[in-house]
């Protein structure tokens, strides 16, 4: 069943309107008329079952038959810092990361990005970036579309992770860090199978050439948690996707 990502005021008693892009992706891609049935979800976690009633060229109707409480999004809120990669990387992290469950991506322009955007190419590339998270949301059959931030620099990402406040867990997987592993330390948090409970988790994953001892020391003083991913080297766009999975697979959700 096709499904349509909508905004709660789209959606008024037991119909639903849709517009704009996903509009045309309905009637000019996937080609659906009247009898046609969807699923609507509008960020919130609900899924809602329809029935196409009109399309038009300017906005399609729907008839909701059903709400569902769709149990698909993880109970542990993952948020992917990523030092900004090289050429089309940042494209398979947002992917993959969508698939997995993540539902932040926060690029960041660290000490060792090479990666130069000027404002309006930054915009372009947010833009695609919310596109392949929208798609990739529909596809893995998610209720929400993880949100994708516009590029900031280390020291803008850190005040806005000390804003957050309280519960939330950083983890900042080094490559140079030999110390204890995220597996050691994602066993002794109470929260993260704790049923009933919320859990927010950071996740710092740097650019190809790896944080700088000036950040890890920066976000060890915030209390960011410094861990390993073990004894082999990740490429920076498989290093947040295998931490996201361990995550994830530690509090129950995958496996």
């Amino acid at each position: 069943m096709s499904r349509f990502f909508v905004e709660p005021d789209q959606i008024m008693g037991d119909s639903v309107t849709i517009s704009g892009e996903e509009l045309v992706h309905l009637a000019r891609v996937l080609r659906l008329g009247p009898g046609s049935p969807i699923t609507v979800c509008d960020g919130s976690g609900q899924e809602y079952r329809a029935v196409l009633q009109e399309v038009g060229p300017e906005m399609a109707m729907a008839q909701i038959t059903a709400i569902v409480n769709s149990l698909v999004e993880p109970r542990v809120k993952i948020t992917l810092v990523q030092g900004i990669p090289k050429a089309d990387k940042m494209d398979l992290i947002i992917q993959k990361g969508t698939e997995l469950g993540i539902c932040e991506f926060l690029p960041v322009f660290t000490e060792r990005t090479v990666v130069e955007l000027s404002r309006a190419k930054a915009q372009r590339r947010v833009a695609r970036w919310q596109r392949i998270a929208k798609e990739a949301a529909k596809q893995s059959r998610r209720t929400i579309v993880p949100t994708v931030y516009h590029p900031m620099s280390w020291r803008e990402c850190l005040a806005m992770y000390s804003e957050k406040g309280q519960g939330r867990l950083g983890l900042f997987p080094w490559e140079t860090f030999s110390g204890q592993g995220l597996r050691e330390v994602l066993s002794v948090n109470p929260d993260l199978r704790q049923v009933g409970s919320s859990l927010e988790i950071w996740l710092f994953i740097g650019p190809e050439g790896g944080w700088s001892e000036r950040e890890a020391g920066e976000a060890g003083a915030m209390g960011i948690i410094a861990v390993s991913l073990g004894a082999r080297i990740l490429r920076t766009e498989t290093a947040g996707i295998v931490a996201a999975a361990l995550v994830l697979y530690e509090s129950g959700d995958l496996g």
